[in-house]
């Protein structure tokens, strides 16, 4: 065999001992027949690794970054601020005055507060009354209508009328009941006159002194009427 035989002879073999390695190679990866300490995970866990740019710089003790200053039209970013304190109250003292009672009046009288309102009672009359409400008793009740008259020149709200009953004594206080009641409300027109009906739990022995009061605004004094009913 001549040399330049036997130089091509030597290169087929040292071809052939590479390539059997390299199939070795393979076939241990896919067998999991690689060299000790290489996970089969390890490609996996580096990709994800490279994947997220800010856990790897984390990982690796990289200063976090700073946060933006400028909107991305080039404006600054304002910088946050708390909120304007509320204003703290006065701390001033209102004083508060009780509202006067007037000298009671008879039942068939007439009630003046002083500004233009005057009340009566159109009627007094013994009625049942008719439990509805939680704390109400059905029982012997005073059904009373309040005739109010604006003898002013301007119209008056009624919404805040207030009829009060005691009796006896002692002025028991008597407890309202709503069935049946249909109180003074609304506004009342100059010269005009409305009726308001108020019924009270009073027993029948206990009417021989009975008390009505009619409120209808803290500027203006309480009315009373006072007597015996029938």
């Amino acid at each position: 065999m001549g040399a330049t035989a036997r130089r091509r002879a030597l290169v087929a073999a040292a071809l052939v001992a590479v390539l059997a390695g390299v199939g070795w190679g393979v076939s241990a990866s896919r067998d999991g027949g690689g060299p000790a300490g290489v996970d089969d995970a390890a490609p996996s866990a580096v990709a994800t690794a490279s994947a997220t740019p800010s856990a790897t710089a984390t990982a690796t003790g990289a200063p976090p970054q700073p946060a933006p200053t400028t909107m991305p039209d080039g404006s600054t970013i304002p910088s946050p601020s708390p909120g304007a304190p509320s204003t703290p109250g006065q701390g001033r003292t209102v004083p508060v005055g009780s509202v006067r009672t007037q000298a009671p009046v008879d039942l068939d009288g007439t009630g003046d507060f002083g500004t233009g309102l005057t009340v009566r009672l159109a009627g007094v009359r013994g009625v049942q009354g008719v439990a509805r409400a939680p704390g109400e008793v059905a029982g012997p009740a005073l059904e009373v209508t309040v005739r109010a008259t604006n003898g002013s020149d301007a119209p008056i709200a009624l919404d805040g009328v207030v009829g009060y009953l005691s009796y006896g004594g002692d002025r028991t206080p008597a407890t309202d009941f709503g069935q049946g009641s249909a109180p003074l409300q609304g506004e009342l027109a100059a010269g005009a006159s409305a009726t308001g009906t108020y019924v009270f739990a009073v027993p029948e022995d206990q009417r021989d002194d009975v008390r009505v009061e009619i409120s209808y605004t803290g500027e203006a004094p309480t009315v009373a009427f006072e007597g015996a009913v029938d």
